[in-house]
Parts: structure tokens; C-alpha cells; sequence
């Protein structure tokens, strides 16, 4: 079953709690509060050529691996097997893979099992790209990494889902028009995982180039076709937040794919919102998107039976569920906004805390205690901060975001600032040995215009 939100545990426990909390005595008043931390921008990285296997390229961007493909799906796929093949065999054998799946108890049986199920979703040409993957380790004389492994790295978003794991953290805000110094879309996250399992070892920018498509790259991991966040050469922007919904499935296309899927075949947000509506869809999550010719953008919430899509001052996101829409932008954290997706919450699950909801005016009742939950602090925290900005939001007031307040994390895997409308991207990723949190590590400018084009 899906790990219950924890603001369920949270009002129950504020709901017991009452009396005696109205008894105590005031807390004392919140010290004064620290400077904003101000992120490190490595704005000149240094670049050099690794590795080249036909047209495909491994470059190193100061301390950060960006990998090109181009060709047909099962080309780059071979191209991105043989060029991350160290990295490749580590994230499955070695790092990430066997700390997050095989050393916490998950059986081969069962995650093959649930693998396969989404495999039923695949398009042709991604299982093309993945036994793609599988010949360029061949290549690189890799003999012990099947197909079913590569296969995994794409579909195990869904597999951690579920219990025993607990929901991660994320955050993402798109904002342009009067929010930025000249009006262009910038739109910034946090992917708040765990930055104890090692899959920062083998963090890559990954940029395909596809024969007869159009050109985007996604911020992954060595031997994956899919990941969470990305953007396209037609101004197109992701990000992802994890949702607890009761609603989940593993009949569906997988998220790592269905992301990947929008930067692909989107050009308007309209299609990458189509692409998304018509799933087939798997369990909860919160996307973001941005255009950067619109600009524009919006945020979803989804899960295998809802698609529920929101407009910047969209009147769905209302004071009645504590909420407040702004112009220009959108953003979000790991709740419903929506009525319907804090309804379905409560009813599937507030029976098993205490909590009896049958219907929205009981909901209501209990629904402030909704603020005192860090999603909800991070969403209230976000609009505030860009509405103390008019004008001036840039790439260092962005990044200065996610880096500060309670949007910032311990365990930030790896966190960006794109600017679709000049093609740049700044990323940080997580450190190792001692494991840091993304947003205190360097912010590297990628500059995607020779690749975009």
C-alpha cells in the first residue's frame, strides 16, 4: 500500500493533542533570522571531451558528466552503454541499485515482477533504446548486465513508491512575466531523495539527440532513459514531486518514461499536458511545467484515475482549501492542492489515525491543521518569497530559493534553474564521502545551445 501522507499522522495526532496543547505555555518568540544562504554558480565551467563513440560524446563539465547521443534509438542507446559503462555497471551493480532495492529486502521476483507489469507500456523504440544500452556495455566488456536490469533503472520510482519507503521531499516553482527581470520563464527544483545511497556517484546530464526529432536532455543517471527532471529544444520544462494518493498502479507507463515522453513529442503545453492526461498514468504525483516562448506554465495532479491541471490564478487553487493561485506562476510541493485530492486522502485513509471524513464540510473542519505541514510551509513559503521580489527573480534569486527557508533540504539529490528561453541549464548535484545535500555543492552552467540546435 502507498506510505499515507503525513499530514493524515499529523492531524490525527494534533487532533488528540488539543486540550492539553491549548494549556501550555507560549512558545518564546522565533530568533532573528540568518542571511540567505547565497549558492556557489560556477558561471565559466571547464569543459573537456572524455570519451566519443560515433556521434556520441562524454563530456566533463567541471566535475559533472554530460553525455550526448544521436541517431536512432537503438544508436543512442548503444552510444550511451559503451560512454557510460563504469557508471552504468556501478549505479546497478556496486551503488545506488544494490542499496536502494537488493540490501533493504526487496526480492528479484517481486521487482522483475512489477517491472515487467509496466513494461506492458513501453513504447517499441524505448525497448529498442535499452537493449541498445545492453550491446554498448557489451562493447565496453560488460557481459553481466541483462536487459531486465536496465529495465529496472527506469521503472523503480514506482517500486519505491510503495512501502517501506517514505515519500520524498521535492519542490519545483516556475515564475516569468512580472516576476523576472525581463519576463522570460524560469522555472527551479529540488529533488529531495537520498543522497545516502550513492546514485550521485553516477549522476550524468543526459542529451539525445534523436534522428528526425527534436533535441532535449534530462538530469539522470548513467544506464537510465527516463528521469525526473528535463527540458526540450522547443522551450519545454519538467519537474516532478511525489503525490500520496490512494489511487496507484504499476499498470501504467512508468514516470521516468512519461516525463521523458513530454520532452520529447512536446512543443506547447498543451501537448506535454495531453501527453500526460492520456497515461496510461501509475501512482501520485505533482508535475511542473514551464514554455518558455509562451511563457507560461502549469502544475498537475495526478495519479493512475485523476489529471487534475492548473492555470497560473487558477480559481481551483482557493482559499477554500487553504490555498492561493498567483499570476505568472506556479508551484508546488508533495500535497493535493486540489479538493478532490485532499478528499480522497482523508476518505481512503483517516480511518486508520481516527480521522472520520464522509464528505468536504468535514474535511473543512480539521483543514487548517494542513499548514503545519512542511509541504504546505514549502508551497506558502515559495509564493511569498517571489512576491517579495516583483522584478526580481534571476537565475541567483532562483537558485536562492531552493537554497534557503524550508524549501531547502538535507538530502537534496540534485537540484536546477532552467532558462529555457536562452537554452541554459544550472545544476547542482549532490556530493559523496561525506554525502551533501545539493543546494550547498556548486551550480554549474550548462550551456545546451551547441547541442539544441
Amino acid at each position: 500500500m502507498l506510505r499515507i501522507s503525513r499530514v493524515l499522522c499529523v492531524l490525527a495526532m494534533i487532533v488528540a493533542m488539543a486540550s492539553t496543547a491549548m494549556a501550555q505555555t507560549p512558545a518564546p518568540a522565533a530568533p532573528a533570522a540568518a542571511a540567505p544562504y547565497v549558492p556557489e554558480i560556477v558561471d565559466k565551467p571547464a569543459i573537456k571531451l572524455l570519451d566519443q563513440e560515433g556521434p556520441g560524446k562524454l563530456f566533463q563539465v567541471e566535475k559533472q558528466l554530460l553525455c550526448v547521443m544521436e541517431g536512432t534509438p537503438a544508436e543512442m542507446g548503444f552510444q550511451h552503454g559503451r560512454l557510460l559503462a563504469k557508471q552504468a555497471e556501478h549505479i546497478i551493480k556496486q551503488g545506488y541499485m544494490l542499496k536502494a532495492l537488493w540490501s533493504r529486502g526487496y526480492t528479484r521476483e517481486y521487482v522483475m515482477a512489477q517491472s515487467a507489469r509496466m513494461e506492458k507500456h513501453f513504447p517499441p523504440e524505448y525497448i529498442e533504446e535499452m537493449k541498445g544500452i545492453v550491446k554498448g556495455l557489451e562493447a565496453a566488456g560488460i557481459k553481466d548486465i541483462a536487459y531486465e536490469d536496465v529495465r529496472l533503472g527506469i521503472t523503480q520510482a514506482e517500486i519505491l513508491h510503495f512501502e517501506p519507503d517514505a515519500a520524498p521531499q521535492c519542490s519545483n516553482f516556475a515564475c516569468w512575466g512580472k516576476w523576472t527581470p525581463d519576463g522570460r520563464l524560469l522555472h527551479g527544483r529540488n529533488l529531495d531523495w537520498n543522497v545516502k545511497g550513492d546514485a550521485q556517484d553516477d549522476a550524468v546530464t543526459l542529451v539525445w539527440r534523436p534522428k528526425g526529432g527534436s533535441p532535449f536532455m534530462m538530469v539522470g543517471w548513467a544506464g537510465g532513459i527516463g528521469s525526473v527532471s528535463g527540458m526540450n529544444a522547443r522551450g519545454i520544462t519538467i519537474g516532478e514531486m511525489t503525490l500520496p494518493s490512494p489511487n496507484a498502479t504499476f499498470d501504467g507507463l512508468p514516470l521516468f518514461l512519461t516525463m521523458r515522453r513530454v520532452l520529447e513529442k512536446s512543443s506547447t503545453l498543451e501537448e506535454a499536458v495531453d501527453i500526460i492526461q492520456k497515461g496510461p498514468r501509475t501512482s501520485g504525483w505533482n508535475f511542473l511545467l514551464g514554455d518558455g516562448k509562451a511563457p507560461d506554465g502549469r502544475a498537475l495532479e495526478v495519479d493512475a484515475k485523476r489529471c487534475e491541471v492548473y492555470k497560473p490564478n487558477d480559481p481551483k487553487e482557493s482559499q477554500e482549501t487553504l490555498h492561493w493561485a498567483m499570476e505568472d506562476c506556479v508551484r508546488r510541493t508533495n500535497h493535493p492542492v486540489g479538493k478532490d485530492g485532499l478528499l480522497d486522502l482523508a476518505m481512503a485513509f483517516g480511518s486508520e489515525y481516527n480521522i472520520k471524513v464522509e464528505n468536504w464540510e468535514q474535511l473543512k473542519l480539521i483543514l487548517p491543521l494542513l499548514t503545519q505541514q512542511n509541504s504546505y510551509q514549502r508551497y506558502e513559503w515559495l509564493g511569498k518569497q517571489i512576491q517579495e521580489h516583483p522584478k526580481g527573480i534571476d537565475i541567483r534569486e532562483s537558485l536562492e530559493l531552493l537554497a534557503n527557508g524550508p524549501v531547502f533540504g538535507d538530502a537534496t539529490l540534485h537540484s536546477w534553474v532552467f532558462d529555457p528561453k536562452n537554452n541554459l541549464a544550472y545544476v547542482s548535484i549532490a556530493g559523496n564521502n561525506p554525502p551533501v545535500t545539493a543546494t550547498r555543492c556548486p551550480y554549474v552552467k550548462l550551456d545546451l545551445n551547441e547541442w539544441f540546435h
